[in-house]
């Protein structure tokens, strides 16, 4: 499971060990460099490398002289070997896999290394946000795959216990006040008091989630940082109004997080669709107890989603496969069938709307009680704005964490803090 500043991305649903790579046709290694025309290099992690496999083994049927060699890295490996490679254009795979936040920063910073896939992408077929994440110097620059629309998972039997109707629960006022009866009705297995939400009060996790249904966001469309803006102090007060009423569950790290399932310690989780795949693998015995229902709205707004993990793929500018490279991105990425098996087999939520007609994402998941959870995901996910990441996504998060210690644990005010860090980062990136 992928557990990069918390966030787990969405290739990592089903919590896949790490597999043995073979390359389609024998081979093992390749430099991008030889040229052949017909041999495609796959950089890519997890579970999305076997799905990219699987969709080699479909493309090789019509393109039976197309060879393609695969190689399994981490994120930290990729972005490495980018951080080395782009600037020359050499030593580079065909097809790389890149974490959604992170494309707009490496294309930013070196605007001709990723081919315009613009051609090969139909806007209007993939949700917003991922467009977003694909799109840079007024180019497509990716090709949009997997999604994390978020919502919230919430405990049947506590509820049920507490006297809470989850469909009550319509804002984040109507949240604090469920999770309040929770806390003070409900304990858990091994009797404590179970908490309605967990939060690291230590990251802006939970604040960067809250910002983006709140149609916010760290920078603007011309990568101005917008970090105090109205709908970032609105999401801040509300973050902090949530952990001072005394209903989180403080967690550090990704183990702490899944842990929160093993225990049996709070009564919701907001968080991406992937999250089925965790709760599913740490909590076995936990079948029908669990739900989905939207996000809590903010006061006076309708219900909207937010976005956690997921990424995409790019095509170096500098491949000397690039025509089929493209041509095989596009198909394994815009195949229904394919899109249907990237999701069943290994939980990768596409992106690609045209597929949400198929029955798959409309069947009941009856470790959920027979509920028709995707729905749920498919609605939120179309709601949630493109968002404009820029070069400096990384950085910015970072200190937004320190923000928000200050604002969970220190009791500063939220307007204080945000106004703090705004100058902070106009002062480190210049706008």
């Amino acid at each position: 499971m992928k557990k990069r500043n918390l966030l787990a991305s969405a290739v990592a649903l089903t919590a896949a060990a790490a597999f043995a790579l073979t390359g389609c046709g024998g081979g093992n290694s390749a430099s991008a460099e030889s040229g052949d025309g017909n041999t495609i290099t796959v950089w890519a992690w997890d579970v999305a490398l076997k799905q990219l496999q699987e969709a080699s083994e479909k493309f090789k049927e019509t393109h039976p002289d197309v060879e393609f060699v695969f190689e399994e890295m981490g994120t930290d490996q990729i972005y490495t070997k980018l951080a080395t490679t782009l600037s020359t254009g050499k030593g580079l795979a065909d097809v790389i896999q890149i974490e959604g936040e992170q494309v707009s920063g490496y294309a930013t910073k070196y605007p001709d290394g990723f081919a315009d896939l613009s051609d090969i992408v139909n806007e209007d077929d993939f949700l917003d946000v991922k467009i977003g994440e694909v799109s840079a110097n007024g180019k497509i620059v990716g090709f949009p795959w997997d999604a994390g629309p978020v919502a919230l998972f919430y405990r049947r039997d506590y509820f049920e216990q507490a006297g809470v109707n989850a469909e009550d629960i319509k804002t984040w006022d109507d949240f604090i006040e469920a999770g309040k009866k929770i806390t003070e009705t409900c304990t858990t297995p091994s009797g404590e008091p179970v908490k309605m939400l967990p939060i690291a009060p230590n990251g802006s996790n939970f604040w960067k989630l809250i910002l983006t249904e709140n149609g916010g966001s760290f920078f603007d469309a011309e990568g101005n940082t917008i970090v105090n803006s109205p709908e970032a102090l609105e999401a801040m007060e509300m973050a902090k109004k949530i952990y001072d009423a005394g209903i989180a569950q403080n967690y550090s790290d990704w183990a702490e997080y899944e842990g929160v399932v093993v225990n049996e310690n709070v009564a919701t989780i907001p968080e991406a669709v992937w999250m089925i795949g965790t709760i599913k693998d740490k909590g076995p015995d936990q079948s029908g107890k669990w739900g989905v229902i939207d996000l809590p709205a903010f006061p006076g707004k309708d219900p909207a989603g937010s976005t956690n993990g997921g990424a995409n793929l790019v095509i170096p500018s500098t491949s000397p496969n690039l025509d089929i490279a493209k041509e095989f991105v596009e198909f394994a990425l815009t195949d229904q069938q394919l899109q249907v098996d990237g999701f069943v087999n290994y939980g990768l939520f596409p992106s690609y709307i045209p597929v949400y007609d198929d029955p798959t994402f409309s069947e009941p998941d009856e470790f959920f009680g027979g509920q028709k959870i995707y729905e749920t995901f498919i609605k939120l996910g179309q709601t949630v704005p493109s968002v404009n990441y820029t070069e400096n996504f990384n950085e910015a998060l970072s200190a937004a964490g320190s923000a928000c210690s200050k604002v969970y644990l220190e009791g500063e005010d939220p307007k204080t803090a945000l106004d703090e860090l705004q100058n902070d980062l106009v002062s480190k990136f210049g706008k």
